[in-house]
């Protein structure tokens, strides 16, 4: 493709800034999440009290259950279940939950009450979808109310005296609470920011994959069309060379004349260099080519970046590899790291024997940085500090070229090389490339001349 068509991976945050941004929760989720929270409290005070004969104190307990059952139905039919909060008012509905499961666990028994660990749901759920400001901000209320479990004047409910627990075991049983609140809120969080990050990835992994597929195919068409467009253009020029050789009148139309025969060859010298690179009718020349091709065809868009970028190709004879738009812009993302990064040069080697085809891509930069040398390949994950005078990046490109190529079966590794640079090597199973044999030769047969 034409250099000035390429787009490098930073760019396609700005094409689509909401891959960006976190997605928000549904109203409607958290309804129903409220909702079963409800049915599960009435039925919990319903077998403590009815079914076990304890006194639930259903005058305290039994209002502020359908508080929240009023608060859930008023948002049940006023509110639009499909849309999604903002990060404050998702905060506000958790802490709402927080404050009401705190109001009925202290009325029954404060750290007592075997139910005090649902206190941790809220801010589980906060930590995994909302940001960092909201998460710190219910975690100090989370902490604040479990400390005000402990100093409740409502005795556990009980058939008798309820028994009363020691204060050694009371204080465990806060610091259990506080510190499990904090560690689970911790890991949700990690774990969440993690697979959104992934998420956004791929989103962007998606369309680099669209635009290059889209580009493929414009190469397609162009072709087509020389291939169309050949014939009547033909026709003109002959027609407009017949005319102008054969006229005799007045000199402005002659003039026009040979600016139609002028224009006709122009146009059909345009055709003529699309079709040194695609041959219109041919379906193979799109998808099998030689291997040194693709790989000068990914590079091509930096050879004009200041760096001198090398070849070295080896092996039993011509490898036919299937061309695909994964693998182009794999190796481009590959190439465009290298030589962002390389002071003089990028080497792209490439070698197979009758297993495996590897191809190597190493610059005589920096190199990787040893602290993330294992995370390279994760999103949003920046592999080197850029050189003076070189472009960095967001971390999305090794991503996105590790998983195309994992995609097509290959395997990559990331390195330092000996000498310095950086090093990736790219291993694919020489049938995941290889172009396929016709139908026949797969079969084990040979095709021989009708008998006559």
């Amino acid at each position: 493709m034409p250099n000035q068509l390429y787009t490098n991976n930073s760019d396609l945050l700005q094409v689509n800034p909401d891959l960006a941004l976190d997605g928000g929760v549904r109203l409607g989720t958290l309804v129903l999440i409220r909702w079963m929270a409800v049915a599960g409290q009435l039925l919990a005070l319903a077998v403590v009290g009815w079914g076990l004969k304890y006194d639930v104190r259903p005058e305290i307990t039994v209002p502020i259950v359908l508080t929240s059952a009023a608060m859930n139905l008023w948002f049940t039919l006023k509110g639009d279940p499909n849309i999604r909060l903002g990060d404050r008012q998702a905060a506000a509905h958790l802490a709402f939950d927080l404050i009401h499961l705190f109001a009925l666990v202290f009325t029954t028994g404060g750290l007592n009450n075997p139910f005090a660990v649902l206190l941790l749901a809220p801010t589980s759920v906060s930590a995994s979808i909302l940001g960092q400001h909201s998460t710190k901000f219910l975690i100090a209320l989370s902490l604040i109310l479990v400390s005000a479990l402990a100093v409740t004047p409502f005795p556990l409910p009980w058939s008798g005296p309820p028994p009363k627990l020691p204060i050694m075991l009371e204080a465990g049983v806060w610091a259990s609470l506080c510190f499990t609140l904090v560690f689970l809120a911790l890991y949700m969080a990690r774990v969440g920011r993690e697979g959104r990050s992934r998420a956004r990835a791929l989103a962007v992994t998606q369309i680099a994959l669209e635009r290059e597929q889209r580009l493929a195919a414009l190469g397609t068409l162009a072709a087509a069309a020389a291939h169309e467009l050949g014939t009547p253009l033909g026709t003109i020029m002959l027609a407009s060379k017949d005319l102008l050789d054969h006229w005799e009148g007045d000199e402005q139309t002659r003039v026009d004349l040979e600016l139609i025969v002028d224009e006709t060859k122009r146009c059909r010298d345009i055709l003529s260099e699309l079709r040194k690179h695609r041959q219109a009718g041919d379906d193979n020349h799109f998808v099998t080519v030689d291997l040194e091709a693709m790989l000068r065809e990914a590079a091509a868009p930096h050879e004009s970046r200041g760096v001198a970028i090398r070849y070295a190709t080896g092996g039993d004879s011509a490898l036919k590899v299937m061309r695909t738009p994964e693998l182009i812009h794999a190796l481009r993302n590959i190439i465009e790291n290298a030589s962002g990064f390389a002071r003089t040069a990028v080497q792209i080697s490439a070698g197979w024997d009758e297993k495996v085809v590897s191809v190597s891509v190493s610059d005589d930069g920096p190199g990787f940085d040893p602290q993330i040398l294992k995370r390279l390949g994760e999103p949003y994950v920046t592999t080197r500090q850029p050189t003076p005078g070189k472009d960095g990046g967001l971390g999305l490109g090794l991503f996105i070229a590790k998983t195309l190529l994992e995609r097509t079966g290959a395997k990559v590794s990331f390195e330092n090389a000996a000498m310095g640079g950086a090093q990736i090597l790219i291993e694919w199973p020489r049938s995941a490339l290889e172009e396929p044999a016709p139908l026949g030769v797969q079969a084990g047969q040979q095709s021989s001349p009708e008998q006559e």
